[in-house]
């Protein structure tokens, strides 16, 4: 993500910071920010025989979340990328942008996404 900053200046003459994004435009003074899913590549790596994989698909499919699926099972450049991005070796390992979850089921999955503020 690019973010590219600018002053605007209030009429009182106080300066007030914006940060803009490709998809959005955030006010980084107000407090209720959330990241929207669009400016945040998702990419869930599984294994098709996974169940906590298709867990997490199925819960992110079912709150409305985009994202890539990559089976580390059928791609091993991918795998290598999963261990290199999360450290270890365990499916499903979850990516949204930098932040990285691994090893997790739907309740771990669900306070990654609200601890981090990623909405669909």
């Amino acid at each position: 993500m690019h973010l590219h900053g600018s002053t605007k200046f209030t009429p009182s003459g106080l300066g007030k910071i914006v940060l803009k994004t490709t998809a959005c435009q955030v006010d980084v003074l107000r407090r209720d920010l959330f990241i929207p899913a669009a400016t945040v590549e998702l990419k869930l790596y599984s294994r098709e025989w996974c169940s906590w994989c298709i867990d997490a698909k199925e819960y992110l499919t079912e709150k409305g979340y985009r994202f890539n699926v990559v089976d580390v099972g059928k791609d091993r450049q991918a795998y290598e990328e999963m261990k290199k991005l999360s450290e270890q070796t365990y499916v499903p390992t979850f990516v949204a942008g930098g932040r990285v979850l691994a090893n997790f089921d739907t309740d771990q999955l669900q306070k990654f996404l609200n601890e981090h503020q990623i909405n669909p």
